[in-house]
């Protein structure tokens, strides 16, 4: 039951994270602050996307030990959208390190930012939804 409970936590703090990503993408230029937000969002979905493959990988591993089978699904949604969103954020931070390389790839580190940007939002909101499901799962089914 704490297991379920961090991981709803702790997709729901990083979903959060993501989600000023939809409001962000509608303007037209990107602010100085976001500039720096976009560092932290790196970061942080890097050690989510590698903590929620981990946990998704364990959680395959206890299909059969696991009792409730609502419970079951309800950890493999969370950890795969760990793992989702945690990529996506992290993946600004990947290309501008080891990919961008000059001035063209500027632009379509930019062009890849506008279109990114919308997804991470979007699907922030779908796992802020998944992580209070998983609290309130492992709490009724426990």
């Amino acid at each position: 039951m704490a297991r379920e409970i961090l991981l709803g936590c702790c997709l729901f703090l990083l979903s959060a994270f993501a989600v000023p990503n939809l409001f962000v993408s509608k303007k037209k230029e990107i602010s100085a602050f976001y500039k720096k937000l976009i560092l932290y969002q790196g970061l942080v979905g890097l050690v989510a996307c590698v903590l929620g493959a981990i946990a998704l990988f364990q959680s395959t591993l206890k299909i059969a030990a696991e009792g409730k089978p609502i419970l079951w699904l309800t950890e493999m949604l969370c950890t795969a959208a760990l793992a989702v969103i945690g990529f996506l954020l992290c993946y600004n931070l990947i290309y501008t390190l080891f990919l961008a390389k000059g001035e063209k790839t500027e632009e379509s580190r930019k062009k890849m930012l506008t279109g990114i940007m919308p997804l991470q939002g979007k699907i922030g909101l779908l796992g802020v939804a998944v992580g209070i499901w998983s609290v309130m799962a492992a709490v009724m089914f426990a």
